[in-house]
């Protein structure tokens, strides 16, 4: 099964989240122990992510049968919040196994085909010669000479790992080959009647009016909020209006 962080009472009821590519569980310590009063939250490393197993193939059916194991294994019936990649795959599940979702929520991502790639983020991480880095400050300073933008450094450096040896706790060799299938969405006539709250950035280019006439098709009782001032990252840039976000949807 995936690696898990679980937070809070397990009496509670469960809300299992699934980060989005580069990202691990760690990344929501801090949403996870908010929302730890109410609700058990159970954080999962995703395959080929973190601490869970390296395998060659990352497509939304593998990645939704990881989930379904985890969602059996904690309830049966729980809910979902999922980022971007993690997004999809709960998308994909809702639609294959209904009964295991009691409600879904969607961070800034939709369930289509998109036509940029991360294959330059994959490369700069691969060209870097983990040898020579000392500490986390020298693999930043090593990873500015590719990617410029200081926040994405932070965030890719939170899965370089510092033990007896440094290692990314990233399979990037099947995440480079498994791309495209990264970017794609299963073509689905399947219906999620179940209530679905679907999070946007308002600066983000993830979603579009078009991407959420189409989500529609596939989810009938979406419901919609953009977060001002915030790009993809909603839960990083804005914390406090995500997390309202997501209580008063789940205390519906």
């Amino acid at each position: 099964m995936l690696n898990t962080i679980e937070v809070g009472d397990p009496k509670n009821p469960p809300l299992v989240i699934a980060h989005g590519l580069f990202g691990s569980a760690k990344n929501w310590g801090a949403i996870s122990r908010r929302l730890s009063d109410k609700w058990y939250v159970i954080s999962v490393d995703m395959r080929n992510h973190g601490n869970s197993k390296f395998y060659p193939d990352h497509d939304y059916e593998v990645m939704s049968e990881d989930l379904i194991k985890v969602l059996k294994f904690y309830g049966s019936y729980c809910n979902v919040l999922g980022h971007s990649m993690g997004g999809k795959a709960f998308m994909h599940l809702a639609l294959q196994e209904p009964n295991l979702v009691e409600k879904l929520i969607v961070v800034d991502i939709a369930p289509v085909k998109y036509s940029h790639s991360q294959i330059d983020i994959i490369k700069a991480l691969q060209d870097m010669d983990l040898s020579l880095l000392k500490n986390r400050r020298d693999a930043d300073q090593k990873l500015s000479q590719f990617i410029k933008e200081k926040d994405i450094r932070n965030f890719l450096l939170q899965s370089l790992q510092f033990n007896d040896f440094t290692r990314w706790c990233l399979n990037l060799t099947s995440l480079s080959e498994n791309m495209d299938k990264i970017m794609n969405f299963p073509s689905s006539s399947e219906v999620f009647n179940g209530d679905t709250l679907l999070i946007a950035g308002e600066n983000s280019s993830y979603v579009s009016k078009r991407n959420i006439s189409l989500m529609r098709k596939n989810f009938s009782n979406l419901r919609v909020e953009n977060i001002h001032g915030c790009g993809h990252w909603v839960h990083v840039e804005k914390p406090k209006e995500f997390e309202i976000s997501v209580r008063s949807f789940l205390n519906l």
